[in-house]
């Protein structure tokens, strides 16, 4: 008899730990945890496939959790549960904990158990198939394009004092491209391979997370950087569920968090170039109908259809 994939809940509230543990007892081999220190212990005892962990809790919290089980754990994937729109708890479980999902509590039944589902799935076809298994530190001198004498980044910021100053911040060590629009950002696109986006949320009005998200669905070895300043934490939520932005840097910039931020998504960009079959990872949420509808979608749809030459010797994520 095939054994269930593990999945380990953690909460302080032992109430919605046995609630899970009701909703998932059928499909998975169930393991729960009230805190964090419990909860490592099942991680180092356990092959633990998804992890689910609320964020607010005392002694330690469900980022500084995350994190510890990217480091000890790193193929297990990680999801982070919350009732509250804290902005720099979003932003740390991206930073810190590189999380595959987030769900607001309440959750929906049907939303949680279909991204439990696709976790479940990653984690199972990716748990052995990665050379040398997944790692979270990634070796420096992996292969670079060899088109490219330079690892390139393309910047897409519609302030032209903020899109200099980063441009140049990174010239001595990256190929870089401005674009002060999504329409100049996909002319740069069609003709050179960027491995990194540093981008705005919104430029020229237009939302630049619509172009992440395709991106990502499409040609997801392309990593992100997203710059935001905005307290719209429902927004970021979006961004990290349906474009698996790879690193958040807030407004104002700090020179030191971006430049670690990019040296990490091009790393992470290339990793994803020599051991593609875990692009899986980032597998991305559906969009609504009317996004997928709307002029944007459809003019960076047709955009970066040269693209595809581009990246058919890649395995693409499903």
């Amino acid at each position: 008899m095939t054994s269930k994939p593990k999945i380990l809940f953690l909460d302080d509230e032992e109430r919605i730990v046995n609630l899970l543990r009701l909703m998932f007892r059928l499909t998975h081999e169930v393991y729960t945890a009230t805190n964090g220190h419990e909860a490592l212990r099942l991680i180092a005892q356990h092959q633990i496939h998804v992890v689910v962990s609320d964020q607010r809790m005392p002694e330690m919290t469900g980022i500084e959790f995350l994190s510890q089980v990217r480091e000890r754990s790193p193929g297990t994937m990680r999801i982070l549960l919350t009732g509250y729109s804290d902005l720099t708890a979003i932003v740390g479980s991206v930073n810190d904990g590189e999380v595959f999902r987030f769900i607001n509590k309440p959750w929906q039944q049907d939303e949680i158990k279909s991204i439990i589902a696709d976790a479940t799935e990653i984690a199972l076809s990716t748990w052995n198939a990665s050379p040398g298994g997944i790692k979270t530190n990634v070796p420096a001198g992996l292969p670079v394009n060899a088109h490219a004498s330079k690892q390139r980044l393309l910047v897409i910021d519609d302030d032209p004092n903020d899109l200099h100053w980063v441009t140049q911040l990174f010239a001595k060590d990256y190929e870089v491209y401005g674009a002060g629009s999504i329409a100049d950002a996909l002319k740069v696109l069609a003709a050179h391979d960027v491995g990194v986006i540093i981008s705005e949320a919104t430029v020229n009005g237009e939302d630049s997370g619509m172009l992440m998200k395709i991106l990502k669905r499409e040609y997801p070895m392309i990593t992100t950087v997203m710059l935001t300043s905005t307290g719209d934490s429902d927004l970021v939520i979006k961004l990290i569920n349906q474009a698996q932005i790879y690193r958040f840097a807030t407004k104002p910039i700090r020179k030191s968090v971006l430049e670690l931020a990019v040296s990490s998504a091009m790393r992470q960009h290339e990793r994803l170039r020599v051991d593609p079959v875990l692009l899986s990872r980032h597998k991305v949420a559906k969009a609504t109908e009317d996004e997928g509808a709307s002029s944007l979608a459809q003019s960076i749809i047709q955009g970066l259809a040269g693209l595809r030459a581009r990246f058919s010797l890649f395995s693409r994520a499903r």
